[in-house]
């Protein structure tokens, strides 16, 4: 599997703001065009982090095309251009698992 993981500096007071900006407008995009969203969490310092799951890199790159070429995602865009800062900055790390084979599962 290939993962990737974004970690955004949010403005704190905005972050309800960008939290439902994701899920109305970005996370139904995103899973419409078949990326898994592993989790997404806020952390103590404000920061938000999501982690994303694909079969390979040629299957995010295919999504992502997709994701990007979305007339739901130019909307997204010119919205998010009408609020509000959301974030000051983001990183971007892409990972392959290490240990194959293992399903994670809600009982552990």
């Amino acid at each position: 599997m290939f993962y990737r993981m974004r970690i955004y500096e949010s403005v704190r007071e905005n972050l309800p703001l960008f939290h439902d900006f994701f899920l109305t407008h970005l996370l139904p995009v995103q899973l419409r065009h078949g990326a898994r969203l592993i989790g997404r969490w806020e952390t103590d310092d404000g920061r938000v982090v999501a982690v994303w799951e694909y079969d390979d890199r040629a299957a995010y790159e295919r999504i992502e095309t997709a994701v990007r070429s979305d007339p739901e995602s130019r909307k997204a865009q010119q919205l998010r251009a009408q609020l509000p800062l959301l974030i000051t900055a983001q990183e971007e790390t892409f990972m392959t698992a290490t240990v194959p084979g293992i399903q994670l599962s809600a009982d552990l």
